[in-house]
């Protein structure tokens, strides 16, 4: 049996209505910000640019799946609701932008270690991966903010 959160907010069909066309605007937007971080690290190769283009589409067409694929209903006659019906389509809002959140990660985390200042091995490899150290300020700085992010 599967547990949705309940809330008493009143009007819940209205309240699921406007939540529902909030969620692709605010994770569409989200998106876009570590798009333009993808595009400024990787400005002259038009191939990762088109990539990461498609894929920001791609996360905004998931997200439009909630306004459709989900309704809300009051518990019985109580001002309590949940999230009465989610169609299984609606997986892609939460789906597509996990992927394209780790490419992205791995991709600028990827541009930012050709910075460190370290001989190549297994053990530095990881504590610049991890730690961001042997890194100028700047990347150790962008590195742990896409950490953060991310987790």
């Amino acid at each position: 049996m599967i547990h949705y959160p309940a809330a008493p907010t009143g009007n819940c069909v209205q309240v699921e209505r406007i939540a529902n066309y909030l969620y692709p605007l605010a994770l569409s937007s989200t998106a876009l910000l570590f798009f333009f971080r993808v595009r400024a690290f990787y400005n002259r190769n038009k191939y990762v640019v088109a990539f990461f283009s498609f894929m920001w589409l791609a996360v905004l067409a998931g997200g439009l799946t909630a306004i459709q694929g989900v309704v809300g209903a009051n518990i019985g006659p109580t001002n309590y609701c949940v999230m009465y019906n989610v169609k299984p389509y609606v997986a892609s809002a939460a789906i597509i932008p996990l992927v394209n959140d780790t490419l992205v990660f791995f991709a600028i985390t990827w541009r930012l270690m050709g910075h460190a200042h370290a001989d190549n091995s297994i053990g530095t490899g990881f504590r610049v991966f991890a730690f961001g150290d042997y890194m100028p300020t700047l990347s150790k700085a962008l590195l742990q903010d896409g950490q953060v992010y991310y987790l």
